[in-house]
């Protein structure tokens, strides 16, 4: 082997063929070439104007009869334009999420275990609690709530549900 700094590497190709390759050899300027070019793709649409419409920062409370909805989802649904829908969690009575301005139907939904049921259906498994979703239709599939987005103002937008 050669003393010199370009480290030759010797790599078995057939069982009594050998093929050297060096450094700067070409096989290592394809890989070269290769990244070069993945880099220069990668960065082609970084100075792209953004795709998609605008949104405007929401957040605010969820309650349910008065006590904080302890987890959920919360989604916004422009009615207009996109009507693309933009979804939170709901941890501890507080959401926050991004949103179109104007006028969004808003669902809520939630769950919680009911006490004393379980599914038992798996005999492999550990009894799970079964859930119900307490939230009612009004309030998610079948949502009468609105809310107006603002893309000038502080969008803190309460939700105060009710059982009745």
């Amino acid at each position: 082997m050669n003393a010199n700094p370009l480290y030759y590497v010797t790599v078995p190709i057939r069982r009594n063929d050998l093929i050297s390759a060096s450094r700067r050899g070409s096989s290592w300027s394809g890989a070269y070439h290769t990244a070069c070019l993945a880099l220069v793709m990668s960065l082609a649409g970084c100075n792209s104007a953004p795709e998609g419409p605008v949104t405007f920062p929401v957040s605010g409370t969820v309650t349910f009869d008065g006590s904080p909805v302890a987890e959920g989802r919360i989604q916004f649904r422009p009615t207009s334009g996109t009507q693309q829908a933009y979804s939170a969690e709901i941890r501890e009575g507080r959401y926050q999420l991004d949103s179109e301005p104007g006028s969004a139907t808003v669902e809520i939904t939630a769950s919680r275990p009911i006490p004393g049921k379980f599914d038992t259906s798996n005999p492999d498994d550990e009894p799970q609690p079964i859930g119900e979703m307490y939230i009612p239709a009004k309030y998610n599939s079948q949502s009468t709530l609105v809310a107006e987005v603002s893309p000038t103002e502080t969008n803190e937008i309460p939700f105060d549900l009710t059982s009745k």
